[in-house]
């Protein structure tokens, strides 16, 4: 569990490359849990949700955006909470369809 909520809480600040080594440990403690060798629907499901990420504080690009000049870094909050929110929703579905179609 430690893992996993690491990874969450490193997706939803918008720290995407501290993230992917939360989120490999996660699957590999859900993979040895499982005992298969084989990616269960969750396995999948938290790769689709942590390439797609919703971020309630994009860190990084803000930082990103102040080193540069911008006067007002974090200005693409809204723009960044929607395209998150739909991107997570159309992986999410993606997932859903492709495991119906699998099973």
């Amino acid at each position: 569990m430690g893992a996993l909520s690491g990874n969450v809480t490193a997706n939803l600040l918008g720290l995407g490359s501290a993230a992917t080594p939360l989120g490999i440990d996660a699957v590999r403690r859900m993979q040895a849990l499982a005992r298969t060798n084989d990616a269960t629907d969750e396995m999948c499901r938290l790769v689709v949700m942590n390439t797609a990420s919703i971020q309630l504080l994009p860190t990084t690009v803000a930082a990103l955006r102040g080193s540069l000049g911008s006067a007002a870094p974090f200005d693409i909050l809204p723009a960044v909470w929607i395209t998150s929110v739909f991107s997570v929703a159309a992986g999410l579905g993606a997932a859903a369809l492709l495991q119906r179609l699998w099973h």
